[in-house]
């Protein structure tokens, strides 16, 4: 039973990384193909998701026990919960009357050239006038998709990995 529990939960976390992998694709498609330039913002939570998928391959790779799969779950949700963090500033962003949108600044190619890094996460995360332009996809802006997405695989790294592991066999503890 405890293989079974093992192999539903690699079987799993390796569907979590295939649904980041598939969140970047989509997201580079949106770049390359539909000419949608990602803001600074929109690059971070593309590192999130980059992020959030290491950890789930890392988890299905390893397979580990409980407490070890525990571990990946604190992971995954700290994770997911920094990157909605993220999707949520840019959300707000978007939402500001256009008077009070942070003006537009350096790329961030220019900002990674030039400034320590943590002063360009600092920049970045102030927003710039990119941020705040919306660009929906079926009705909705991409920032609330990354929202929905971060929430979602975070609370599925939590349920896969924090769960109790069960046997079938009374009195046999894990």
């Amino acid at each position: 039973m405890l293989i079974e529990l093992a192999d539903r939960r690699r079987s799993l976390n390796l569907a979590g990384f295939a649904a980041c992998l598939t969140l970047l694709g989509m997201a580079y498609y949106l770049q390359f193909q539909q000419g949608l330039d990602p803001c600074p913002l929109c690059v971070f939570q593309r590192v999130g998701f980059f992020a959030l998928g290491g950890a789930f391959l890392g988890a299905g790779l390893q397979a580990p026990r409980r407490n070890g799969a525990r571990v990946y779950a604190v992971m995954l949700l700290a994770i997911a919960a920094a990157g909605g963090a993220l999707a949520g500033r840019h959300i707000w962003i978007q939402s500001l009357p256009p008077g009070q949108v942070p003006a537009c600044g350096p790329g961030l190619d220019y900002m990674l050239e030039t400034f320590p890094l943590w002063d360009t996460a600092r920049m970045v995360l102030q927003g710039s006038g990119e941020c705040a332009q919306v660009d929906r996809l079926l009705g909705v802006s991409i920032p609330v998709w990354s929202l929905a997405g971060f929430i979602a695989l975070g609370i599925a790294g939590v349920l896969v990995n924090w769960g109790r592991q069960r046997s079938h066999r009374p009195g046999v503890r894990p």
